[in-house]
């Protein structure tokens, strides 16, 4: 999703304007659950490198200094001094310094290379999920920008028949005061009036409310007024008979959580495998029967020596053999549950297309309607006019013009749901 600029107006004047993918990029940027999962893929990235390091030699550097009390002593036989019996002979001096560097280096261990590969599909996953809470954040966000526009499309028709009733009434008035019409006709048009005018301020106090929760999902200050540039207009969608599900985050989650267990599982059973090591010491060790380490004489011996270490695994009690019959069943219960997730992801994105199809039938017939309404009120207005037609009549018509339009907005918005179902099916929310 590339980065968006935003027209920056001073909202104590005027409204601040702004597209749904504006307000998508914008909550993906503030949201706090997506920059802790960034976070999280931060954190994965570093025990990957973590894990690499091992790789490396490990060099570390040392000083030890000892001073011995009591000194150990070795038991040597007699005879080496022409003595009978074993003679206690003192070995060391009682001051021991040495100093030094020892290096170690893994020559071969297979389980090295396989949790760094283990650690890789961990940061993978992090990164999935990133990208999932990005599509959660996203979808709330189109949810309501489409809700506030569909409260404004029926306010706006509303408006309308507000004009119409005005217009009603003035003619109503001026009927009933030349003796034409009834008092009581007069106050019928008055109470579809105030009842219209309900219907307005509800509809108001719920915009409201819309683009407060719309301001909150994107980091947007409440005080801030916002105009939606964007408006609820539908798009044709073919849909496929063979829908691909592979972007779709829950898929690529379970998948990377069966490569990680299959993973698991190999770890494990290459720790029965032999592991070949090899470490260096060099040090120098000096050894006094008095503190005069500094007293200008060369006072210290140079050590060095190599070694190389072979460890075999013999027996652990089955420990290991356990472990991987437990990642075993953990890759096939993974590998049922994104068969059952592929199914559930086909029978929803079916529906939501069915949705859409009736959606897109619903807002042509409410086109028709539409225009057939608005010609009956028209013609029942001139008749209403003349006295060839009751004042409830044109009511009637009135009402049926305010449905027609009303549903045509409702339709709408059922048609922009589900082409956000079919979008989230398919993972394709981020792309705009």
């Amino acid at each position: 999703m590339a980065a968006c600029g935003l027209t920056h107006v001073n909202a104590q004047y005027s409204p601040m304007s702004i597209s749904l993918k504006e307000a998508c990029q914008l909550a993906v940027d503030s949201n706090l659950e997506v920059l802790n999962a960034k976070f999280e893929n931060q954190h994965k990235l570093w025990e990957l490198r973590e894990k690499q390091s091992k790789l490396y030699p490990q060099i570390d550097g040392y000083s030890d200094f000892n001073y011995y009390y009591a000194i150990p002593k070795m038991l040597f036989p007699g005879e080496f001094f022409g003595e009978t019996g074993d003679i206690p002979i003192e070995i060391g001096t009682k001051y021991d310094w040495s100093s030094g560097l020892n290096a170690s280096l893994s020559l071969v261990d297979l389980s090295y290379r396989t949790s760094i590969r283990v650690a890789k599909s961990l940061q993978n996953l992090s990164k999935l999920n990133l990208e999932q809470k990005k599509e959660e954040i996203v979808y709330q966000v189109a949810q309501v920008y489409f809700m506030c526009q569909s409260t404004g499309s029926q306010i706006e028709y509303l408006k309308k028949n507000m004009e119409n009733t005005n217009h009603l009434l003035e003619i109503t008035k001026s009927q009933v005061d030349n003796g034409v019409a009834r008092k009581i006709d007069y106050s019928k048009v008055l109470v579809t009036k105030n009842n219209l005018q309900t219907q307005i301020d509800n509809l108001a106090k719920s915009k409201e409310q819309q683009l407060n929760l719309l301001k909150f999902l994107v980091g947007i200050d409440f005080t801030t007024a916002l105009e939606l540039t964007d408006t609820l207009s539908a798009k044709e969608i073919l849909p496929e008979l063979q829908p691909d599900f592979s972007n779709n985050a829950n898929i690529q989650q379970l998948g990377k959580q069966i490569e990680i267990s299959s993973l698991n599982q190999k770890l494990t059973k290459q720790a029965y495998l032999p592991t070949l090591s090899t470490s260096g010491h060099f040090f120098y060790q000096g050894q006094q029967n008095s503190f005069n380490f500094f007293d200008g004489n060369d006072r210290f011996f140079k050590v060095g020596y190599i070694s190389l270490n072979l460890s075999v695994p013999i027996f652990d009690g089955f420990e290991k053999h356990s472990k991987v019959q437990q990642y075993r069943i953990e890759g096939q219960q993974l590998a049922n549950s994104k068969i059952y997730a592929t199914k559930e992801l086909q029978k929803d994105y079916l529906n939501a297309v069915k949705q859409y199809s009736n959606s897109t039938k619903s807002i042509f017939r409410q086109q028709e309607n539409i225009k057939v309404a608005e010609e009956d009120y028209r013609i029942s207005l001139q008749q209403y006019k003349l006295q060839v037609l009751s004042l409830s009549d044109l009511m009637l018509s009135e009402n049926s013009l305010t449905e027609a339009r009303l549903s045509y907005v409702d339709a709408l918005l059922q048609l922009k749901n589900a082409e956000l179902e079919i979008k989230k099916i398919k993972g394709d929310l981020l792309k705009f």
